[in-house]
């Protein structure tokens, strides 16, 4: 998952440069590529939390928002956890979590990751592999999050839904939903998808080898989808093998967030541009959520 600016590769050396044009980069399209742009990215959690390793913001963000509304300690649910960066701070800070990922790549890192916790938070912790638009736990939880633009891998409405009708099935009577998505920056969007960008020099962190990394991207105005190529070249004189990984992406504005938040049984209640709590505007390059669902008068809540 990356932020606005392809900071998928941000993180991932200290060598930028700005544009790098390539010719016969062109990007596919299709239902094929927007599957392969939900999996690919997470099947080196390694590379993963190296390219994030700076990440910090959204973890101070969550564990802030956990401590201010459940105390000292209270039940979690996290969605699409990945490597555990979010979930370890949470039980670290006391609090039981359960992280929820379809990635078993991911999940494998994020139980090693706990390995280096003291034994009471590996104890409040546990995973779960499972996809977010269809899960059944068997409870409910007070605060449910997904950090990190986990919901831009729910590419229509209907896969929206039926993720928000889980959550509404596993949240505690007065619980709230807490997630992050980009807001959408339409210069970024627009980018030639035949030029690459963001060219970063890097160590690999499991090979040594010195690498390249670029993104190119195409956006599709219509589905609303971007379809992300990740490129790692090896570096002059290197022999490493290149290797091209895509990432998809669903792009949601801020009026129709709410609005489809709205259609599925929930009122936002709060509303940031950065994790710092400062008010969503038009140069903001996040959107945080934080919501609690409407009732409904003769609604179920079926497991």
């Amino acid at each position: 998952m990356t932020a606005n600016t392809d900071d998928a590769g941000d993180d991932a050396g200290d060598d930028a440069d700005d544009d790098v044009t390539h010719d016969g980069d062109d990007t596919d399209d299709g239902v094929s590529l927007v599957e392969a742009g939900a999996h690919e990215h997470y099947c080196d959690p390694l590379l993963y939390d190296y390219e994030y390793r700076r990440r910090r913001d959204d973890v101070h963000f969550y564990r802030r928002f956990a401590d201010q509304r459940l105390g000292a300690s209270g039940r979690i649910l996290e969605l699409a956890c990945g490597s555990g960066r979010v979930t370890k701070a949470l039980a670290r800070a006391g609090h039981s979590v359960i992280g929820l990922d379809h990635s078993r790549p991911m999940l494998a890192r994020a139980v090693s990751r706990m390995r280096h916790v003291g034994r009471a938070a590996r104890e409040r912790t546990g995973f779960v592999c499972a996809d977010m638009r269809s899960f059944a736990l068997g409870a409910r939880f007070p605060l449910v999050i997904a950090a990190f633009n986990a919901f831009e891998h729910l590419y229509t409405r209907v896969e929206l839904s039926a993720c928000l009708e889980r959550v509404r099935a596993h949240l505690a009577p007065g619980g709230r939903l807490v997630f992050d998505v980009q807001n959408p920056d339409l210069r970024w969007l627009a980018r030639d998808p035949r030029r690459r960008w963001g060219r970063t020099r890097f160590t690999h962190p499991r090979t040594g080898e010195r690498m390249i990394y670029t993104t190119n991207h195409d956006y599709d105005p219509i589905s609303q989808i971007v379809v992300i190529n990740l490129y790692y070249d090896p570096a002059p004189g290197g022999s490493a093998k290149p290797s091209v990984v895509t990432l998809s992406q669903r792009k949601f504005f801020p009026a129709e967030l709410e609005a489809l938040m709205a259609s599925n049984g929930f009122a936002v209640e709060g509303r940031y541009g950065d994790f710092d709590g400062s008010p969503l505007d038009g140069d903001s390059h996040t959107q945080i959520l934080v919501c609690r669902e409407r009732s409904r008068p003769g609604a179920s809540r079926r497991q």
